[in-house]
């Protein structure tokens, strides 16, 4: 078979980190981002996605249909979410080192007043579902701000120092957990779980480290 390319041209490899759109609606308007790995290739030039996340809130949680079948031009390859092993144990994260350009950025969770949250990007490119990179005392304010919402995600810290979040049916369509290890600098990756933004300009906050 081929080579199959993405739409720039970009060759697409077995467990390679693809987005796409996705129709869901009537409207012209409904469109969705699809995040997954690509898990296999057809002769047609089609390739199945296993999907990790989408871009459309659902009252489950969940992101719906766990697997596409979509055009290979169709897909945008991108790397793979630090802290997010796409191997045999999708649950388990590990920290990866940021770009060494990376400047620290001030977070909130998308849709409510948390945070600012400051946090070094791990990759270029930027989504709001992407990994940063937070200190174990801001990683400890996520913690307790997503306690004082009854969504069904909870997270604790271990006696080893790692981070696990968890979540019941009620946030996804299955129950699961993930779990961060800090990294030689005392930094957990954190990302994948919900939608970040970037917090007001109000002036009022600095990325601290």
């Amino acid at each position: 078979m081929a080579l199959m390319l993405d739409w720039r041209g970009t060759p697409i490899t077995h467990r390679a980190h693809v987005l796409f759109p996705r129709k869901w609606g009537r409207s012209a308007h409904s469109t969705e981002m699809v995040e997954g790995v690509v898990r296999s290739f057809s002769p047609t030039g089609r390739i199945t996605v296993d999907v990790l996340r989408t871009s459309r809130p659902r009252e489950t949680g969940g992101t719906g249909r766990a697997r596409y079948a979509v055009p290979a031009h169709s897909v945008t390859v991108v790397p793979a979410p630090a802290g997010l092993r796409t191997g045999d144990d999708p649950g388990h994260a590990a920290p990866s080192p940021a770009p060494p350009d990376a400047t620290l950025e001030l977070l909130t969770v998308d849709g409510t007043q948390y945070g600012p949250y400051p946090g070094q990007p791990t990759t270029a490119s930027r989504s709001a579902y992407g990994t940063y990179l937070f200190t174990g005392e801001t990683a400890q304010r996520i913690v307790e701000d997503l306690h004082r919402d009854n969504c069904g995600l909870t997270a604790a810290f271990e006696c080893d120092g790692a981070l696990t979040f968890t979540w019941d049916a009620t946030y996804r369509d299955k129950p699961g957990a993930e779990r961060a290890t800090p990294d030689a600098q005392g930094r957990y990756a954190i990302g994948g779980l919900w939608p970040w933004d970037t917090w007001p300009e109000t002036g009022e906050a600095t990325p601290q480290p």
